[in-house]
């Protein structure tokens, strides 16, 4: 695909080697991509766990058999390779062997690099030194993060249709001067195999690729 990119702007056979370079980055990209989609999923699937935790504090059970018997219940929600679940399997582990919880969620955080995550161990271990009410800063927690995760919801509906209309204008440029070059051949010949046609084909290569960048980044809005 890479070298097919390059094809298009030169039209010569000696710019395919570059497409190995473009899809290095577009793998880099689409790594990325992934990695924030799943952790994304993660905060998700954590929130559900909170709330859990939060229903066995209120009936009684401590805040680490709380957090156990939450994570049993995951597998109700959640199949057997969902990451949420292998964390509470982890957890139970660690909680059985006197791992502190506190360190057990400052871990998870760090590891998966959540916000939300991080943010509720930070607050969990405060809490917890300070000896606070936990079973009313869970509650909270779970309440701001299912705040959090409204808004974001929001926001991916409402920008759905500029995303789409985003993908559209970036192939748009493609299928003109495909349907050009098959209406009129001969159209863009003089911008091929020549000093100057390569030097305006190569601004019009950076031109592209900055506005398919910025685009990107103005429908990625993150909470």
């Amino acid at each position: 695909m890479g070298s097919l990119f390059f094809y298009f702007f030169y039209q010569s056979f000696l710019a395919l080697p570059a497409g190995a370079l473009c899809a290095f980055f577009f793998c880099r990209y689409e790594r990325k991509r992934l990695c924030r989609a799943r952790r994304q999923e993660l905060e998700r699937q954590f929130k559900d766990w909170l709330e859990m935790a939060a229903s066995h504090l209120q009936a009684g059970y401590s805040v680490e058999n709380a957090f156990i018997r939450a994570g049993r219940e995951l597998n109700l929600l959640y199949d057997e390779n969902a990451d949420i679940r292998k964390e509470a399997r982890s957890m139970e582990h660690l909680l059985t062997n006197n791992v502190p919880l506190e360190r057990i969620l400052s871990d998870l955080g760090e590891r998966s690099g959540a916000e939300d995550i991080c943010n509720f161990a930070d607050v969990f271990a405060a809490g917890k030194r300070s000896g606070g009410d936990l079973r009313e800063m869970i509650g909270n927690c779970c309440e701001m993060i299912l705040m959090k995760q409204e808004v974001e919801r929001e926001i991916r509906t409402l920008l759905h249709g500029k995303i789409l209309e985003q993908r559209i204008m970036c192939l748009m440029p493609f299928g003109i001067v495909c349907y050009i070059s098959v209406s009129s051949p001969g159209y863009f010949a003089d911008l091929y195999h020549n000093p100057a046609g390569i030097c305006i084909m190569s601004v019009c290569l950076l031109g592209y690729l900055f506005a398919v960048g910025l685009s990107l980044r103005i429908v990625r809005i993150e909470v």
